[in-house]
């Protein structure tokens, strides 16, 4: 079941970006790079992208290796439930920001929103059926994806799987690497190797 989910919030996740990267690619920035509003919005999703890939590695530290088998309440998790998904929404809106397409910043986060809103739901049951009441709890205690700081608790000491936090600094490059992807898009346009077709 936790698998499945998996696979589909990936095979989503892949859909919407690369739909945002058509966009990207072939239709002009709404704020061009003479407008200052443009290096305002890049520097705006630039923080929120660097935000993203710290957080994820802060989150896959505690739940690495833990994930289905144990219900982890404390850290990051004790702030919210989905910290994953939460730092996810903030580089996905980071990289929508950075592109300066007015549509990419409506499509890219409404669709990340309405995906993981049902693939939260659907973990909900899932983690129901297998902890029980302690979820439960956990979940009326703690909000889904946004912190509540009140809430902070954290062991002395923290045990992790070196291969999990490996995997989350990789991860942490792809976000950085958003940047760089679409400085060279824009450069493609200016070129003229690829055509615009309308103001994004």
């Amino acid at each position: 079941m936790a698998k499945a989910l998996n696979k589909n919030r990936i095979l989503g996740s892949k859909l919407i970006l690369a739909s945002s990267l058509g966009i990207v690619l072939f239709s002009r920035q709404f704020w061009g790079e003479e407008n200052p509003i443009h290096e305002i919005f890049e520097m705006i999703g630039l923080v929120l992208v660097m935000i993203c890939a710290l957080g994820r590695v802060y989150a896959t530290a505690y739940l690495g290796g833990f994930k289905n088998d144990e219900l982890i309440t404390h850290g990051i998790y004790s702030l919210m439930r989905n910290p994953l998904y939460f730092f996810t929404l903030l580089g996905v809106t980071g990289i929508a920001f950075m592109s300066n397409h007015m549509s990419v910043m409506i499509i890219l986060p409404l669709s990340f929103m309405l995906l993981y809103r049902g693939l939260i739901q659907r973990e909900q049951s899932f983690l129901e059926e297998k902890f029980g009441d302690a979820y439960i709890e956990y979940k009326e205690r703690v909000p889904a994806m946004f912190p509540n700081f009140d809430n902070y608790q954290s062991p002395v000491s923290l045990e992790f799987y070196p291969r999990f936090l490996n995997k989350a600094f990789m991860d942490a490059i792809w976000w950085a690497s958003a940047l760089p992807i679409i400085e060279f898009a824009e450069y493609l346009q200016t070129t003229g190797l690829f055509p615009v077709y309308s103001a994004g």
